[in-house]
């Protein structure tokens, strides 16, 4: 054989020589957590009031690629509620929301009610000590029931400043801790449809200050339902009912 022709011959059996088959392209998977910018959930309360949530971008922090939240209406805050995070990151293993925030928030606005009695009248400023870039761990890819972790674990410090001098000023530490479990897989109906498989994500945070060399802890729950490729479907706490009356997923562009 001529090696041409044996050139020839060895390219036709890479590429299917004598095979009528064509090749059939694979479906990309959506992503488990969809984050590609322009996707859009709205929820109703159970008060019938509705809000938006839509990926409006992208930024970076300390070095780590995140996408950005927008909720329309913005969402009213509850007092334990570290899940509402403005930043996500997806990685192969887990959804990772920024919580500093929140964590800043929460010592400011409730750290001062737990000195009101004792200072009525005078005015108060929580100063919140630098502290590492806290990131929650909302769940691990893929869920499996029955599974539990650490969510968060973090502590923070600082002062709560009376009238504004520094000289009249009280100590406080905090310790958040929020762990987490997927506690079962059922069939869910929303009002944005039937969904076939939803995980039912319990989390417990305990918030301890120390004050005046006193601890006073505060306990609390949330539960929220997800769907793989969809996203959150059900968030309660003992605020609110919120369900998915609506979505629509934008496709990631490949680079």
């Amino acid at each position: 054989m001529r090696p041409t022709s044996l050139i020839l011959c060895v390219i036709f059996i890479w590429f299917g020589c004598g095979s009528d088959e064509t090749p059939v392209p694979v479906e990309e998977m959506p992503n488990y957590f969809p984050d590609a910018i322009g996707s859009r959930w709205i929820y109703r309360n159970s008060d019938g009031s509705q809000w938006t949530r839509e990926v409006s971008g992208e930024t970076n922090i300390e070095g780590k690629d995140y996408r950005i939240f927008k909720d329309t209406l913005p969402l009213a805050g509850t007092d334990l509620d570290f899940l509402n995070s403005t930043y996500y990151r997806v990685t192969p293993n887990a959804v990772i929301f920024t919580v500093s925030q929140q964590v800043t928030d929460y010592l400011q606005t409730e750290l001062p009610k737990a000195v009101q009695d004792e200072f009525a009248g005078l005015e108060l400023t929580v100063v919140v000590e630098p502290f590492a870039h806290p990131e929650l761990v909302f769940f691990q890819i893929p869920l499996v029931p029955n599974f539990q972790w650490d969510a968060l674990n973090i502590k923070a410090s600082g002062n709560i400043i009376l009238q504004n001098l520094v000289l009249l000023q009280i100590p406080f530490e905090a310790h958040i801790r929020v762990k987490a479990e997927v506690v079962a897989e059922n069939p869910l109906e929303t009002p944005a449809g039937n969904f076939e498989k939803a995980y039912r994500i319990e989390y417990q945070t305990e918030i301890t200050h120390t004050l005046f060399s006193t601890d006073e802890t505060i306990q609390g729950q949330q539960t929220i339902w997800f769907t793989p490729h969809v996203g959150i479907v059900k968030i309660e706490d003992k605020h609110d009912l919120k369900e998915l009356i609506e979505y629509s997923l934008a496709q990631t562009i490949q680079e």
